[in-house]
C-alpha cells in the first residue's frame, strides 16, 4: 500500500483527460489509484478499485448502471 500512496502524491500523477482533448477523438480516462476497497471490499465487490464498481440494475433510470 505505501506504494500506492507515493503514486498518488507523485508529480507524474495523469489527468483522466488529456488537457487539449479534441471534441472530435474518443478518449478512454486514465484510471489513477486514488481510491482502493479493502482486501475484503474487493473480493465481494470482485474488484479492487471502486471507480470499476458498476453493476448493472435492470429497469433504472440511469440506464441499468448505478452510478454513485
Amino acid at each position: 500500500m505505501d506504494v500506492i500512496k507515493q503514486m498518488q502524491n507523485a508529480d507524474f500523477f495523469i489527468k483522466p483527460i488529456p488537457k487539449n482533448a479534441s471534441v472530435t477523438m474518443a478518449y478512454v480516462p486514465f484510471q489513477n489509484c486514488d481510491r482502493l476497497y479493502s482486501p475484503e471490499q474487493a473480493i465481494s465487490q470482485g474488484t479492487l478499485f471502486p471507480d470499476l464498481n458498476k453493476p448493472f440494475l435492470a429497469g433504472s433510470d440511469n440506464g441499468g448502471v448505478c452510478d454513485d
